[in-house]
């Protein structure tokens, strides 16, 4: 078989299952409305096939899928009973989803724009808070420090992405272009720091705000080629303090 075919076929098989996934969504959605399955087991079934939706996606190129997706998966964690307003916010990605697949979302999509549009979550007590229209890429290998972070940071209206590693984050920055990027010093492939320069360096990327997010002082080596655009957060309980101050810095609500 011939590559073009191949790719083709993997392609339309992608496609077909994807979309079947995808009913299966509205119909576990649908159910749950309706009093057919309970919230704590179509909540866990949502989570079930949004994670097979990812995997069957991790073998095509469809980059506005990979983001819906990404956002999809992050709404999903850590979430236990949905709530009416969940449920609207996980039938509006079903929506989403199920518009890529069939082509009636143009591929040439501004790729910031599309991914703001996404639902995010707000805390159950939150619920009245209206999120600012602002994007936080919070870049966090340990995932305690990371849950605890994204938390504070949505109890303030703040959209949050979180990922582990510098290379899904540099990924990220480019296609999302948040209006803040906070990373931990110490990641895997790059550094923290790496990633500060890398973004600083790049025309694309130089004018959004980034922070360093540390237990190291100020003046230690490892943090000595960390550009001085960059902003500085310490972990722990002067977080809230050095956050407020970078806000100010950099002009964000």
């Amino acid at each position: 078989m011939a590559r073009e075919d191949y790719g083709a076929q993997v392609e339309a098989e992608f496609l077909e299952e994807a979309q079947d996934t995808t009913n299966e969504l509205q119909i576990t959605i649908g159910n749950m409305r309706s009093g057919g399955t309970s919230i704590g087991e179509g909540t866990e079934r949502v989570g079930a096939l949004v994670a097979r939706l990812n995997l069957l996606g991790a073998a095509t190129d469809f980059p506005l899928l990979d983001l819906a997706l990404r956002r999809f998966s992050d709404y999903m964690r850590d979430l236990e009973l949905a709530t009416d307003a969940n449920m609207s916010d996980l039938e509006t990605f079903i929506d989403v989803i199920g518009g890529l697949l069939a082509g009636e979302i143009e591929a040439n999509t501004d790729t910031a724009e599309f991914y703001r549009s996404l639902p995010t979550r707000r805390p159950l007590d939150l619920a009245d808070l209206e999120h600012l229209n602002i994007e936080i890429l919070l870049v966090e290998p340990q995932r305690s420090s990371a849950a605890i972070i994204a938390r504070e940071l949505q109890n303030c209206g703040y959209k949050v992405t979180t990922v582990k590693g510098s290379i899904d984050a540099l990924d990220l920055v480019v296609r999302t272009k948040p209006d803040l990027v906070i990373s931990s010093a110490v990641l895997d492939v790059l550094s923290g720091i790496d990633l500060a320069c890398a973004l600083a360096a790049m025309p694309a990327t130089s004018n959004i705000p980034f922070c360093i997010l540390t237990s190291f002082d100020r003046g230690n080596a490892f943090l000595s080629h960390l550009p001085d655009s960059a902003g500085y957060l310490r972990k722990g309980s002067e977080f809230g303090t050095d956050f407020a101050v970078a806000l100010r810095r950099f002009g964000i609500i």
